[in-house]
């Protein structure tokens, strides 16, 4: 087994507190981390690097937010989401690997364009509240496992429950948590989940929980508009990256 290089290291550290701040104040920016990770990193590989980091961040999240989270709002969740990432195994064991640059730039690119979406979105999703969650929770499942970012199209869904800001992060904590390791199983199946950068990803858990209070503590005094227009911008330019290989 190869030990990663210093320049190696020390972006697994950065992307480490990228995690974390993501996971503690704003989960709907997920696809920036998987935008990140694939851009340095071969794209089938990154996935699996990635939902390592992810399930880290979701344990730093829990530990902060499990008191607040409306566990009630998730049950009608759980079936569409695994049908969803049932869906993604499939594409995934149909998908060449020289594909997954490409299709994550895809996919990472309709996300970030749901954005300007998401008004005239939640008022379809507040007229029709069961479609909105069969439909959220199986492209949720579907964008999570091809692309490990589910967060924006989960922040549609939870505005139809009107959860305020702290709900919001609270239950997206606990909803991660549970998809990412239903995704394991998945990856492990695809050869895409290695153990070659667990050992470095491991030592980057403190600065994933560093990371996490601080994006707990930066939403306190930091426009959350302004800061979002600013990381979609990063974020589409990185699919863009991704989309030219």
């Amino acid at each position: 087994m190869m030990s990663p290089d210093l320049e190696t290291l020390l972006f697994l550290g950065f992307i480490g507190l990228v995690t974390g701040f993501i996971k503690g104040g704003l989960p709907s920016l997920g696809p920036l981390l998987s935008a990140l990770v694939a851009l340095y990193f071969v794209p089938a590989q990154a996935l699996g690097i990635t939902l390592c980091f992810l399930l880290l961040g979701d344990l730093a999240a829990v530990t902060i937010y499990w008191r607040q989270a409306k566990y009630g709002e998730l049950r009608g969740m759980l079936l569409p989401v695994l049908i969803g990432i049932m869906l993604g195994a499939l594409v995934l064991a149909h998908l060449k690997r020289d594909h997954f640059g490409p299709m994550l730039g895809v996919l990472i690119l309709v996300l970030v364009a749901m954005e300007p979406l998401r008004p005239a979105l939640t008022r379809l999703s507040l007229a029709y509240p069961g479609t909105a969650r069969l439909i959220s929770g199986i492209v949720a499942g579907l964008a999570t496992t091809l692309g490990n970012a589910a967060g924006p199209v989960l922040a549609i869904y939870f505005l139809v429950l009107k959860m305020d800001k702290t709900a919001f992060v609270s239950t997206s904590a606990i909803f991660f948590f549970f998809v990412n390791v239903m995704k394991i199983p998945v990856f492990v199946s695809q050869n895409i989940l290695n153990i070659e950068f667990l050992p470095s990803i491991g030592l980057c858990a403190p600065l994933i929980f560093m990371g996490a209070y601080a994006g707990k503590r930066f939403l306190n005094w930091i426009p959350q508009f302004w800061f979002n227009r600013v990381v979609l911008i990063l974020t589409a330019l990185a699919g863009l990256l991704l989309l030219r290989g």
